[in-house]
């Protein structure tokens, strides 16, 4: 028997619809996961430092990495004729967050730490390419970081922007654990060897020690070698987020789903949350923030390969504005407002779709606060949708906001505060949307999922689940 009800038809098209976006949604998520966004920076770094350097005067430098192993940066005075001051970064890095995309020459083996060393000009921040005298490079490794190289082939290499090059005047002292070498040009640098052709012989020779080859030479305790680097602290795992959102908003962290971290905004939007204590391994981050009236930004989603001991700093994030109209319906020729918040003196683009999308451009004040009047005269009768992107500049670009609909009409409603959601509100903001969607979509066929996203209580969030949200849907 067929059934006439219109809400039940309407609840199985959306019905039907959230299963078509459930598996859109895992392909977009793993285009995320190998395209990036591009609007972020990741590093991951085991440690990280920040010098400005008078280049008229001799500087050395030395970072220590958690294990014990260090990397040494000698400038001679005057390594810049033009005597400029100068910004040092440098960062020791793991060998598998620089070899996915530069592999390393046929036939080496590459220590387990890389390091990245940039210099820029204090005066205007232009990236300096190249010096007028070479630096010096001191890398200091434990015997844990060579396992299975043999030592004595050690060299320090450069990446070139396409290939790997040694270093010409690269030297390798094994009784201190050192390789040296001279560079006039700056990026990723690593020491690479030749595979260890002994371990596992029987014999303990060569450059084997209890760390390198336990095979041949026995287990040891406490760790083995290494020069210039210090005592050996406990590695710290954790992710670092940094960008913009609102003045005085709070932003929030979700690690898989669940609130990991809050904080506050400072007065020109800008924002740092960190979380420590995580395990290596695969996570999904989600950032949001709620403007001074309440309204929640939509989800900033990503994926997250977390390696352990080293730090992952994730910078650049812009957040979405919120957005918010005045009218739920507008009398056909009247002004809607629509609004909302987003970084100071921020360019505000607003986009409305009606059949064709019409474009308006406002910005943001010194509080964040942006309005744009529309004019509904432009537009037929009918449901029609809003939303908002940020820019700063030709430098930051948030992506889109919430979407939200109003009415075109014969009269004025004024918009209503939300009415209290049964089901469905996994994140309690009064509507039921792709953020609640995203939520529940990562618990799918997950364990122990929490109650708001396992809405019929069966200890599992599946199709069922996905049913009852379509049914409770607001948009």
């Amino acid at each position: 028997m067929q059934n006439s009800n219109p809400k039940f038809k309407n609840f199985i098209f959306i019905g039907i619809i959230f299963i078509f976006a459930f598996f859109s949604f895992y392909l977009v998520f793993e285009n995320a996961r190998a395209s990036g966004t591009a609007n972020f920076q990741i590093e991951i770094f085991y440690a990280k430092e920040t010098h400005q350097i008078d280049t008229t005067q001799t500087f050395t430098e030395t970072l220590s990495n958690p294990n014990g192993s260090s990397f040494d940066i000698n400038l001679p005075a005057d390594v810049l004729t033009s005597g400029e001051e100068i910004e040092l970064t440098m960062y020791s890095t793991p060998e598998e967050s620089v070899t996915t995309n530069k592999p390393l020459p046929s036939g080496k083996l590459a220590s387990d730490i890389f390091y990245n060393i940039s210099f820029t000009k204090v005066s205007d921040g232009s990236t300096i390419s190249s010096f007028n005298k070479a630096v010096t490079l001191t890398f200091y490794y434990t015997d844990s970081d060579i396992n299975g190289i043999n030592e004595s082939t050690l060299t320090a290499y450069h990446w070139n922007n396409s290939a790997w090059t040694a270093l010409n005047d690269s030297t390798v002292d094994t009784s201190l654990n050192k390789v040296t070498a001279t560079t006039q040009q700056f990026g990723d640098f690593g020491i690479f060897g030749d595979v260890s052709p002994s371990c596992g012989d029987g014999s303990c020779n060569g450059s084997e020690t209890c760390s390198s080859c336990p095979t041949d030479c026995g287990n040891c305790s406490g760790n083995g070698g290494g020069g210039g680097g210090g005592g050996i602290t406990t590695p710290v795992t954790s992710v670092t987020f940094s960008g913009r959102a609102y003045p005085k908003s709070t932003i929030s962290l979700l690690k898989d789903a669940q609130i990991a971290a809050t904080t506050i905004a400072d007065a020109n939007a800008n924002f740092s949350l960190n979380i420590s204590g995580l395990s290596g391994g695969n996570y999904i981050f989600s950032v949001y923030s709620e403007d001074n009236k309440g309204n929640r930004s939509s989800l900033l989603t990503f994926p997250v390969s977390v390696t352990s001991g080293a730090t992952t700093q994730i910078s650049g994030i812009f957040i979405a504005p919120t957005i918010d109209v005045d009218k739920s319906e507008v009398k056909r020729g009247d002004d809607i407002a629509i609004f909302g918040q987003s970084a100071p003196q921020a360019d505000i683009v607003v986009s409305v779709t009606s059949g064709e999308e019409f474009f308006g451009k406002t910005i943001s004040d010194k509080d964040g606060i942006y309005l744009y009047n529309f004019d509904s005269s432009f537009v037929d009768y009918g449901t029609h949708y809003t939303k908002s992107k940020a820019s700063i500049g030709n430098q930051a670009v948030s992506g889109f906001s919430n979407v939200i609909s109003f009415k075109v009409g014969t009269k004025n409603v004024l918009a209503q505060l939300p009415k209290k959601i049964e089901k469905g509100d996994v994140n309690s903001d009064g509507r039921v949307n792709l953020v609640d969607f995203s939520v529940a979509a990562y618990w799918y066929k997950r364990p122990s999922p929490p109650a708001t996203a396992d809405l019929n209580n069966d200890g599992k969030v599946d199709l069922v689940d996905f049913s009852i949200m379509a049914f409770y849907w607001t948009g």
